[in-house]
């Protein structure tokens, strides 16, 4: 478990995972194809809303339209929690 995954695992709302699926507010149905913190890359996130930058966590998602895959995407973290709930 990384640090990262220890900070937010503390207090977690809910879990993402790098390759899941998940129904987004805006894109429909995406799949995760990254969890990154500056240069590390997380594969599983107990994920809580916590605002600070300098741990800015982002989600890299692929939405499906109509079953086919367009262009990749990127959110912060506490977006994409929100675009999702």
């Amino acid at each position: 478990m990384t640090n990262t995954e220890q900070l937010h695992g503390a207090t977690a709302d809910r879990a993402i995972a790098d390759g899941e699926t998940y129904v987004h507010a805006e894109h429909g149905r995406v799949e995760i194809t990254g969890i990154w913190q500056q240069t590390q890359r997380i594969r599983r996130i107990d994920a809580t809303r916590n605002g600070d930058e300098r741990d800015m966590i982002v989600v890299r998602f692929i939405p499906g339209e109509d079953g086919e895959w367009i262009d990749g995407l990127a959110e912060p973290l506490d977006d994409f929690l929100d675009a999702i709930d």
